[in-house]
């Protein structure tokens, strides 16, 4: 006959057991974590390289009518969108350093992509995209996109990638001058390049570059103060220069 004691070690036993065991299960499940948490990313090389950078920003991310299933669905959109851009470019999606900005994402091209892929046709590829997306979405579900390029030295460490480089595409992104003649244009994607990639790329048209469809601007963003170039889509109207703030004159 069983004694209360042994019913009381047998099931001191079982809650052993079931502590180790849970143990033993949790540890497993933190190492299948750690292994996906401590993966490389794609393109982590150490220390600095000549990138090109590119960085997108959802306008209107947060307005009250996009609820978070609404949010999670215009994020889904945007990455699935540029996957498909940067590979119908040529530019490997699952090569470039991607950091996701929860209205948006930073990516660092490989060193060894022509930067002027980036320009045309990349930009037509998003558009077309964009396009895509917002007549197959309600209003509140459609994306205006903002789209910075850069480039220049780009350090990678554990954590991810630093550098002025990457500090200038953000202060593009976020100029007044682009933010005010972007809404202006009422169009799905406004792309603003730095004054360093309009004169290295830009500027002599390769392919079917125009560099007479950019416009020139001045940012003025906190410890920034540069000039930047401006485009919008073909049939978008241009705002008059004199009408943005921080206009260059006679750029």
């Amino acid at each position: 006959m069983e004694t209360p004691c042994a019913r009381a070690s047998g099931l001191v036993r079982s809650a052993s057991y079931a502590r180790v065991a849970a143990a033993a299960g949790m540890g497993r499940a933190m190492g299948r974590l750690s292994a996906r948490v401590l993966r490389p990313r794609p393109y982590a090389p150490e220390g600095a390289l000549q990138c090109a950078v590119v960085a997108f920003d959802i306008a209107g991310f947060g307005d009250r009518r996009r609820d978070d299933e609404v949010q999670l669905y215009v994020r889904a959109g945007l990455y699935r969108i540029l996957e498909e851009a940067f590979e119908d470019t040529g530019v490997p999606w699952r090569e470039c350093h991607r950091e996701d900005r929860g209205d948006g994402v930073l990516i660092v091209v490989p060193a060894l992509i022509a930067t002027e892929l980036l320009i045309s046709p990349l930009t037509e590829r998003v558009r077309a995209g964009l396009r895509r997306h917002n007549k197959l979405s309600s209003e509140p579900a459609q994306i205006r996109l903002r789209m910075a390029l850069h480039a220049g030295h780009v350090h990678f460490d554990p954590y991810g990638v630093a550098g002025r480089t990457l500090v200038h595409a953000f202060r593009l992104l976020e100029a007044p001058a682009f933010k005010t003649a972007f809404a202006a244009t009422g169009r799905e994607l406004g792309c603003v390049v730095s004054d360093r990639l309009y004169d290295d790329v830009i500027r002599h048209g390769p392919g079917l570059i125009d560099p007479d469809l950019y416009d020139a601007i001045s940012v003025s963003v906190k410890e920034t103060e540069a000039r930047a170039w401006v485009h919008f889509p073909p049939g978008a109207v241009r705002p008059a220069l004199n009408t943005w703030p921080h206009v260059v004159a006679g750029a």
